[in-house]
């Protein structure tokens, strides 16, 4: 058995054991029979979902994102959208930075 054929097998009882134990609890629990019969069904149909997905779910299209700051403080956001609150937005800015709330 080779390397792949290792990670498959474990990709599928690692789904299958997950399936399982999160049915457990359920008002209908499954069996590790029908975990693992699930489980196999969805790996094995894992190729055509990924040939059937369109360019952007599969990532072979170019593209390219910009991201903002991904911290806004309340102060920030107030004064974003004011006129003529460049200078203020700016000091408030730096001022949320240096105490990092």
């Amino acid at each position: 058995m080779n390397a792949q054929q290792r990670l498959f097998l474990k990709e599928t009882m690692d789904l299958a054991w997950g399936l399982y134990r999160a049915e457990l609890r359920g008002p209908d629990p499954r069996t590790f029979a029908q975990s693992l019969a699930g489980a196999w069904r969805w790996m094995k149909g894992a190729a055509a979902r990924k040939a059937a997905a369109p360019a952007w779910a599969r990532g072979t299209h170019a593209r390219t994102m910009s991201l903002g700051s991904m911290v806004q403080s309340p102060i920030r956001r107030s004064l974003s959208g004011a006129a003529y609150a460049g200078r203020r937005s700016w000091e408030a800015g730096r001022t949320t930075t240096r105490i990092g709330a």
